[in-house]
């Protein structure tokens, strides 16, 4: 069975309130996806480590393929202290870490294409480390067939226009939230942009076939090619903690969009996994319960 989905990018564990949880938006959309019924695997880096070791079990128990998760014995698995406010996450990304340092060899991208996966997934800050940023392109260039989509991600000074740019200029389906859509409104098409403009000057500009702008709790918007904005209703939660997700969202659009349903129709399915994600506590929560 080959995969429908690989995830690059940052393992890590986030550090809330001393407790550490499984993250890093890669890895929680592919456990996602794995929820979602979808074949998934993570190209990623781990420190050789109790955390590392940690992660890579956790990858085992969520059926996240991890044959191509290297393990790096000079830098530590990655960390981040995750603050909250009112459910709203503020973090902290622990540099010089595994994730900094991602490699796929000749024989393992070789391996990795024979899946011919319909998805590769990716965002901006495992692109921090030179290493790391040389193997997304590599990758990138292997999958020209798939599905590309770009959860761009912003954070902290982590990013730059050059940057996203290329990355929109290879993307599918783009994603972005309401607050990175007026950031990147102002450093890519010149002023502050309203998530419906944002949407619109991003099919305009780029190829994507889709540019999604998520909203928390109302919802997200979307722009396809060739159809008129909409705006999609979230359900409303009770909000424990957003952390995982805009991640959540992600793997179930994508699980309906590879299935065939349009952009809105998937949406939907995104906004109802990521507010149950929201409800509950952590990035890939205990399926129990799951509607």
């Amino acid at each position: 069975m080959m995969l429908d989905l690989v995830a690059f990018g940052e393992i890590l564990w986030d550090v809330i309130d001393g407790e550490a949880l499984i993250g890093g938006a890669p890895f929680n959309l592919a456990a996602h996806a794995v929820r979602c019924r979808l074949r998934a695997a993570a190209v990623s880096r781990v420190g050789d480590d109790a955390l590392g070791r940690a992660a890579l079990a956790e990858m085992a128990r969520l059926n996240v393929d991890a044959r191509w998760t290297g393990v790096d014995e000079a830098c530590p698995t990655g960390t981040v202290t995750v603050e909250l406010a009112d459910g709203q996450p503020s973090y902290a990304i622990h540099e010089n870490v595994a994730w900094d340092r991602i490699e796929v060899s000749e024989e393992a991208l070789a391996s990795l294409a024979a899946e011919r996966p319909r998805a590769f997934c990716f965002g901006t800050l495992a692109q921090r480390g030179e290493v790391s940023r040389r193997t997304l392109a590599r990758l990138l260039e292997a999958f020209r067939s798939a599905v590309v989509f770009y959860d761009v991600n912003l954070r902290q000074h982590y990013w730059s226009e050059p940057l996203v740019d290329a990355g929109l200029a290879r993307a599918t389906i783009v994603k972005v939230n309401g607050e990175e859509a007026r950031v990147l409104g102002g450093a890519l098409f010149g002023g502050a942009c309203e998530p419906e403009a944002f949407g619109e000057a991003v099919l305009a500009r780029y190829p994507a076939e889709v540019a999604i702008v998520t909203l928390g709790a109302e919802g997200c918007l979307v722009c396809e090619r060739g159809k008129e904005p909409v705006m999609c209703p979230a359900k409303r939660v009770e909000v424990i903690d957003t952390v995982g997700a805009g991640d959540a969202f992600s793997a179930a659009f994508l699980a309906a969009w590879l299935g065939g349903a349009a952009a809105e129709a998937a949406a939907a399915a995104g906004n109802a996994r990521g507010a149950w994600v929201a409800g509950r506590r952590g990035a890939v929560p205990e399926e129990a319960g799951a509607g």
